[in-house]
């Protein structure tokens, strides 16, 4: 072959070599799209990879496993619109305005579709965002109704986009034809705070046949990025918005109602297989994104991003987790702060004993509840629910006491881990204009030239 001909092709060969790199090179540096998996009412340990085996959640298990799950996921509120409002403004509840249940946040507070759209996203919703203001704020709205397929039929393909994905389970009302086949009341793990009755298994079956096709329709919606051709791009996160919709688990700040499912998968960036214990609030969900899609990020905004624990750089982004109760159908106003080991509970109404939200009030599980305590036969630590008041402080250690049964807060060996974790909790309501008062420890003394609990004003 004569050189120029020889000298034609190998050039014609590295320049499309150069080519092929440099679409490679522009296809990695592109806005990767984000995916956020959201159930509704969903505690841990309720999917199989966090060890619940006699639950069926294939597709979400394999998410887990193809990327990374935190075991110390909390939501900022036990409560639907309060939990939900956190997530989309990357603020605490009160701080927005939206401490109570079916209230909107601030609507001059920057959200996360107002921030990514601004940053070239297109976003969507689909389902429930249960934040009127802020839905009004997506590109796209898909309603109750709307196949996931229509998200993806009018989406420009020449964006990153952001969809939220809010199902509606595992809320009540619960019923038999969410699952097929359902899952069997004799099979389902019955957590120490409820009473095991058939009832209640059956109760609890329902929950999970609920799982179990939210589990079907995050399958089916991964299986769409797949057929776009956009999965190997695409940052998919799953959680749970508040606990699960049983006695002393939803709108209580104990574990049940608190942690929730978390889960992150992102090829290529994620190493498969990974835990993390990490103290995450579902709060840093929001700079996470901004992070991650190239958003201004407000200085107002609170939490952490996640990317470096996404990216295997660090192992945690904070000491502790807050968490706040306030109006949901009742009153019962509460606040807390999570370590790495204990959890401190601050009660505002120790008046009064627990008091179920209304659709746990009407649940099968609370009627259990109900007539095993007036047969006075609710045994061991289930007699909790016929205290008539509560402790102003709650201390648990969660490692030694994952059932949070034995309260801490008045022995002496624990007097100054409840004054210390009393301090940061009430210098977090300060910061965050916290309605409420924060707890007396939260005081300086008198030789501060400031008042304690016991300080005469007038000396």
């Amino acid at each position: 072959m004569p050189p120029s001909r020889r000298q034609f092709l190998s050039t014609l060969a590295t320049t499309a070599l150069v080519g092929t790199l440099a679409g490679k090179s522009a296809a990695q540096a592109a806005p990767p799209n984000i995916v956020f998996l959201f159930s509704d009412d969903h505690s841990v340990p309720d999917l199989g990879c966090y060890g619940n085996s006699a639950i069926r959640t294939p597709n979400l298990d394999a998410l887990a496993a193809g990327g990374m799950r935190f075991d110390r996921g909390y939501v900022t509120s036990p409560q639907c619109s309060p939990s939900r409002a956190s997530i989309l403004t990357g603020r605490t509840p009160h701080a927005v305005g939206a401490s109570r249940l079916h209230v909107n946040a601030h609507a001059h507070t920057p959200n996360v579709p107002q921030l990514l759209k601004s940053a070239g996203y297109h976003t969507g919703a689909l389902r429930k965002v249960h934040q009127g203001h802020i839905q009004r704020d997506f590109d796209y709205y898909g309603g109750k109704n709307k196949p996931t397929a229509a998200f993806f039929d009018q989406r420009p393909k020449d964006k990153p986009f952001f969809l939220w994905f809010g199902s509606v389970d595992p809320h009540r009302d619960y019923g038999p034809g969410a699952l097929d086949p359902p899952h069997e009341p004799a099979t389902v793990n019955v957590p120490d705070f409820l009473p095991d009755t058939p009832e209640v298994r059956q109760d609890l079956a329902y929950y999970y046949d609920e799982i179990g096709r939210f589990d079907k329709e995050c399958g089916e919606l991964i299986a769409l990025l797949e057929q776009e051709g956009v999965r190997d791009n695409t940052l998919i996160i799953m959680a749970g918005d508040n606990g699960m919709p049983f006695p002393r688990a939803k709108a209580t700040l104990y574990e049940p109602g608190v942690r929730v499912p978390l889960l992150a998968n992102w090829p290529g960036v994620i190493a498969p297989g990974q835990t993390s214990q990490a103290l995450v609030s579902l709060m840093d969900l929001a700079k996470t994104w901004l992070d991650v899609g190239g958003a201004e990020t407000p200085e107002s905004m609170e939490g952490q991003s996640l990317v470096p624990l996404l990216r295997g750089e660090r192992d945690g982004v904070q000491e502790q987790v807050f968490f706040e109760r306030n109006w949901h159908d009742n009153w019962d106003p509460m606040r807390g702060i999570v370590t790495d080991r204990y959890k401190l509970i601050q009660n505002y109404r120790p008046e009064v004993g627990y008091i179920p939200s209304l659709d746990l009030l009407r649940s099968s599980s609370f009627d259990v509840v109900k007539r095993k305590a007036k047969e006075g036969s609710l045994e061991g630590p289930l007699t909790w629910y016929q205290e008539t008041t509560k402790p102003l402080v709650e201390l648990y250690d969660l490692e030694a006491d994952p059932g949070e049964w034995h309260n801490l807060a008045e022995e002496p060996a624990h007097a100054e881990r409840v004054e210390t974790m009393q301090k940061t909790l009430g210098e977090w309501m300060n910061q965050t204009n916290d309605f409420l008062p924060p707890p007396k420890a939260a005081y300086r003394n008198r030789e501060d030239n400031t008042l304690d609990g016991g300080a005469i004003w007038w000396e």
